[in-house]
């Protein structure tokens, strides 16, 4: 009978675009040359003058700023490097996590410190509960890449189809939501900064930017099925 109704009327569904901007929920920092970790420090990645690799995590809670149902149309990912050391210029690499992990309470510089329980370290995604498939984090083939430079400010990932079939993903199934990776594109050479993470200043903060549209019926599809549900309750209503 609805379907009747709203095609009498010819109800058309139209679209709403917006546009939110998130800062991570969970990041942290990971270290090849130890079990340390860098839950409420800064964000490293690269490979440091002495060959220590370092990797960063990141993780937006897309589903709760997202309405369930929306089409994402582009991401953007804005990352502001605050230190950098003998490094230059380096490509680096967005990578979608397939594991879930954690943030503890750990803290420390360009070294990380000491993992507390639940910190995402080299070898643990879970520190004390539970270990990467693989070392270093398990993770997909690259949706993005950027060249980050050798000045202090931001840097992004601009929209690509990967990135936003990773959004796409976890807005429609959040409990696949393990966020992305960043690490260079080759670990190999010095390449080592410090970006800003979600504990940092908020000008310096991880922003993930997503343009989205979601559908909403047509207003004049809707005048005409509230008329018709009027007349409808008219002619069932008793007569005096």
């Amino acid at each position: 009978m609805f379907a009747a109704i709203f095609a009498a009327v010819g109800c058309t569904i139209g679209t709403h675009g917006a546009v939110v901007s998130l800062v991570p929920t969970l990041d942290n920092s990971i270290y090849s040359e130890s079990d340390n970790s860098n839950a409420l420090g800064g964000l490293f990645t690269g490979r440091t003058a002495i060959g220590g690799i370092r990797r960063a995590l990141l993780e937006f809670d897309i589903a709760a700023s997202i309405p369930a149902g929306a089409t994402i149309d582009s991401v953007v990912l804005t990352l502001s490097q605050i230190k950098i050391g003998p490094a230059g210029s380096a490509l680096f690499e967005l990578h979608p996590v397939l594991s879930a992990w954690g943030e503890g309470t750990s803290s420390g510089s360009g070294s990380g410190g000491t993992a507390t329980p639940g910190d995402a370290t080299w070898n643990s995604r879970l520190f004390g509960t539970a270990t990467w498939t693989t070392a270093g984090g398990d993770f997909s083939t690259a949706v993005a890449t950027t060249n980050f430079g050798t000045s202090i400010g931001t840097y992004s990932f601009t929209s690509t189809l990967g990135m936003v079939s990773n959004v796409q993903s976890w807005l429609n199934s959040p409990s696949t939501n393990f966020g992305w990776l960043i690490k260079t594109d080759n670990e190999s050479l010095v390449s080592a900064r410090e970006l800003g993470s979600g504990e940092s200043a908020p000008a310096e903060q991880p922003k993930l930017t997503v343009t989205y549209t979601v559908p909403e019926p047509g207003t004049a599809g809707l005048l005409g099925v509230a008329a018709i549900f009027a007349v409808s309750r008219r002619a069932r209503s008793p007569k005096k």
